[in-house]
């Protein structure tokens, strides 16, 4: 009888490719100059922080700036990503909803790296800036989704699903335009991210 290891388990491959994508970044942030130090990022001020990310702005700032956990890559309602798969969702983000999310860099940290981004702030409505479901669900039938009850989720045609679509990942703009704000998109195997980029 042959003398094989045991096959590796599904975590330990996810945590040793997860391992590996960040020291890839982390070598090509050096080499563009995109490895921050502490003092490239804002002052952390703005003293919040949610369950994907640390959020800082500088005081008189026009952009949030977003940090991921050292050693991971936020997570959400399709699980887990990889970093390739954050910087993956927050492209197809920009893409659908045309945001203005940017790469900073990579952030060395005690416990391990961060992945930085940044977007707009976007000034709420001065009344009502919290769109009601019925508002998000034409917003989202707008850009060519349909609501798939079975699997409790938006999709359209070109492969691209949405989930996090709740009340608060939407803001209503002084011009009353809905914004899309951290809703979480992904691509089904087997479509093409180039069929969906903007000619």
């Amino acid at each position: 009888m042959a003398d094989v290891d045991q096959p590796r388990d599904q975590v330990t491959e996810w945590e040793d490719r997860c391992r590996a994508q960040f020291a890839a970044l982390k070598k090509w942030a050096s080499g563009c100059g995109c490895l921050l130090k502490d003092g490239d990022l804002p002052p952390r001020d703005f003293g919040k922080s949610g369950r994907e990310h640390e959020v800082f702005q500088h005081s008189a700032g026009r952009r949030f700036w977003k940090s991921t956990f050292p050693g991971e890559a936020g997570f959400g309602a399709f699980g887990y990503y990889t970093p390739a798969g954050y910087l993956r969702r927050l492209r197809l983000s920009n893409i659908i909803f045309a945001d203005d999310v940017q790469f900073e860099g990579i952030w060395p940290r005690a416990k391990g790296l961060s992945l930085v981004t940044s977007q707009p702030f976007i000034h709420p409505h001065p009344v009502r800036f919290i769109p009601t479901q019925e508002e998000i669900e034409a917003f989202l039938e707008s850009l060519g989704f349909r609501w798939v009850e079975s699997r409790l989720l938006w999709e359209r045609d070109d492969g691209v699903e949405l989930a996090d679509t709740h009340d608060r990942n939407f803001i209503i703009a002084p011009d009353g335009i809905i914004r899309a704000i951290d809703v979480q998109p992904r691509l089904k195997p087997g479509f093409d991210l180039a069929a969906i980029i903007p000619g």
